[in-house]
């Protein structure tokens, strides 16, 4: 295939489109994530490549993991978040309140962490 003028803008076109597309996936994401209210009990996580210290959590009771509960627990505290804890964010919150079961068998606030640094 020759590149000439008419398929180089086509090309350009092209990619400007796929990037504008995944701009838009990855903001509406983000605009879920904020607005959604989300509370369970922490089954399992895993890290995820948005950057060292996020992970994605999946709470009891459901199949997969939950693409809206990312959450930024920093590089070098990994005890920020256990099996286990249960996990409360607001509605139009970025903040993720973790409370963690005493001695007793009781759930106390731990710690609120965010869904970014």
């Amino acid at each position: 295939m020759e590149l000439n003028k008419r398929n180089l803008i086509i090309f350009c076109v092209f990619i400007l489109s796929v990037v504008i597309v995944f701009f838009i996936i990855k903001n509406n994401l983000s605009r879920k994530s904020y607005v959604t209210e989300l509370s369970g009990k922490v089954e399992s996580f895993r890290y995820v490549g948005k950057g060292e210290g996020y992970i994605e959590v999946k709470f009891e009771g459901e199949e997969s993991f939950n693409h809206l509960c990312v959450i930024y627990i920093g590089g070098e505290n990994k005890e920020s978040l256990k099996i286990g804890d249960s996990i409360y964010k607001a509605k139009n919150s970025e903040e993720y309140e973790i409370y963690r079961k005493d001695s007793s068998g009781n759930y106390n606030f731990y710690k609120t962490l965010k869904n970014k640094p």
